[in-house]
C-alpha cells in the first residue's frame, strides 16, 4: 500500500492531467513526422535538388534586355545617343566541367536523401531506446514496489516476535534500514523513468501532451544469422551509402577540375540599337553576333592546383567510405556477438528469478517455524529481488546492443518474442 501511494504521488507531481497511453509505433510515427532534425534534414534535400536545377542552367542560353544612355565626346563636339537591345550568350562548351557538375549535383541530392533516411532511421532507434528504457525503470519501478510490500510484512512479522521477546532490536532496525532504502531508490528510478519521458518528448518535436509509453519489457532472440547482416551492410547502412557516393563525388570532381586544360567555347549575339563602336555604320537596329574560343595556355598554375586539390579530395572521400564500412562491419560483429551471449544470461537470470522464489518461500515458511531468523530473511528477500533486478537489465541490455547492431547495419532486425515473456 505505501508504494502505491509513493507512484501516485510522483506521477501527479509530473502531470496534472491522466496521461495518454501510446506504443512504440505511435511515438515512432509522430516524432518521424514532427522532429525538428529530421525537418532540417528534408530542408537538406529540397536545398540539393535546386542546387542540382542550377548547376543545369549552363546548358540554356542567357537572354537579357540591355538600356541605357550613350555619351561621346572629343575636342570638336559630344554626341549622346541612346542605346536599347537584346542580347543572348550561349555557354557552348567548358571541357566538359558542366556536364560534370550536374552529375555532381545529381550525387550531393542522393547523398542529402540518404542523410534524411539516415536522420529518419537514427530517431526511430533513439525513440526506441528511450522507450525500452522507460519500460525496464518501470519494471524495475514494480519489483521495489513489490520489495517494500513484502519488506511491511516482515517488519509487521518482527513487531509481533518483538512483543512476545523472540527478537531483538536490531532485527526491527534491519527492516527498517531496508525501508528506508527501498523508498529511496524507488524515487531515484521514479526520477531517470521521468527523464526517459522526457527525452521522448524532446524527440517528438512540439506541442505534445502528457504521455505514458504502454507495453511490457519483451525477452527477445535474434533470427538472422551475422553473415547475412554483413553481406548486406553496402546497401542497407545508410551511413555507408552517402559515404560511397561522396566518393563518387571525389572521383568525378577530379575529371571537373581537369577540364581547366581545355577550350572555352561561347556564342554571343546582341541586336538593336548597338554602340557606336560595335556598329557604327549601320543606322537604325543592327545585328552582332560572335563565336569565341578561348584556350588559357596559363594561369599561374592555378588549373595544376585545382587539379591536385581535386585529388587530395576524392583520396579523403574514398578513404573514408573504407572505414566507415570497416567500422560499421566490425560494430555489427561485436554487436551480434555480445547479443548472443545475452540471450543465453537472460534464460539464466530468468531460472535464477524462479529459483529466488521458491528459496524465499522456502526462508519465510522456516521463518514462521522460528528455523530461521529476521537476518536470514532478509538475505532471503534480497536475493529474490536482484533476481528480479538482473532479469529486467539484461532483458533492456539485449534490447539496447540490438539497437546498436540496427545502426551498425542501418537495418532494423527481425527477432522473436520469447513465449515466457508474455509480450
Amino acid at each position: 500500500m505505501t508504494v502505491i501511494i509513493i507512484l501516485i504521488l510522483n506521477a501527479c507531481a509530473v502531470h496534472a492531467q491522466a496521461p495518454k497511453s501510446l506504443s512504440l509505433a505511435d511515438i515512432k510515427t509522430y516524432a518521424v513526422a514532427n522532429n525538428f532534425g529530421v525537418k532540417a534534414e528534408t530542408a537538406k534535400v529540397d536545398e540539393a535538388k535546386a542546387q542540382t536545377q542550377v548547376s543545369r542552367a549552363p546548358f540554356y542560353p542567357k537572354l537579357s534586355a540591355v538600356t541605357g544612355p550613350e555619351i561621346q565626346s572629343d575636342a570638336n563636339k559630344r554626341s549622346t545617343e541612346t542605346l536599347g537591345y537584346l542580347e543572348g550568350k550561349w555557354n557552348i562548351f567548358r571541357g566538359a566541367a558542366d556536364r560534370l557538375n550536374v552529375e555532381i549535383g545529381q550525387l550531393n541530392q542522393s547523398i542529402a536523401e540518404s542523410n534524411l533516411k539516415r536522420a529518419q532511421f537514427e530517431l526511430e532507434l533513439a525513440v526506441e531506446d528511450l522507450f525500452y528504457r522507460y519500460l525496464a525503470l518501470s519494471t524495475k519501478l514494480q519489483h521495489f514496489g513489490e520489495a517494500l510490500e513484502t519488506n511491511d510484512r516482515h517488519r509487521g512479522y518482527i513487531r509481533k516476535k518483538r512483543q512476545s521477546g523472540m527478537a531483538s532490536q536490531a532485527d526491527t532496525m534491519e527492516f527498517e534500514l531496508r525501508d528506508s532504502f527501498l523508498k529511496s531508490e524507488i524515487n531515484v528510478i521514479t526520477q531517470d523513468r521521468e527523464e526517459a519521458r522526457i527525452g521522448l518528448i524532446r524527440l517528438m518535436g512540439p506541442n505534445v501532451t502528457a504521455f505514458e509509453p504502454q507495453g511490457a519489457l519483451p525477452h527477445m532472440h535474434l533470427k538472422i544469422p551475422l553473415s547475412k547482416f554483413l553481406s548486406q551492410i553496402n546497401s542497407t547502412s545508410e551511413l555507408v551509402k552517402a559515404s560511397s557516393l561522396k566518393s563518387a563525388v571525389g572521383s568525378i570532381g577530379q575529371k571537373a577540375a581537369r577540364s581547366g586544360w581545355l577550350p572555352a567555347v561561347d556564342l554571343e549575339t546582341r541586336y538593336g540599337r548597338l554602340q557606336q563602336g560595335i556598329a557604327p555604320e549601320l543606322e537604325g537596329p543592327a545585328f552582332y553576333g560572335t563565336l569565341l574560343l578561348k584556350w588559357e595556355f596559363f594561369s599561374g598554375f592555378e588549373t595544376t592546383g585545382k587539379i591536385l586539390e581535386a585529388k587530395a579530395r576524392a583520396s579523403q572521400f574514398e578513404n573514408e567510405f573504407r572505414q566507415r564500412l570497416l567500422t560499421a562491419m566490425s560494430d555489427a560483429e561485436i554487436s551480434y556477438g555480445r547479443l548472443k551471449s545475452i540471450e543465453e544470461r537472460v534464460h539464466v537470470e530468468e531460472r535464477n528469478e524462479a529459483n529466488a522464489a521458491i528459496y524465499y518461500k522456502s526462508v519465510l515458511e522456516e521463518y514462521r517455524r522460528g528455523i530461521k531468523n529476521g537476518a536470514d530473511l532478509k538475505i532471503a528477500e534480497d536475493t529474490l529481488l536482484q533476481s528480479h533486478l538482473r532479469a529486467s537489465d539484461f532483458k533492456y541490455k539485449f534490447l539496447s546492443d540490438k539497437i546498436q547492431l540496427e545502426k551498425a547495419i542501418g537495418l532494423f532486425i527481425e527477432t522473436k518474442v520469447h513465449a515466457e515473456s508474455g509480450a
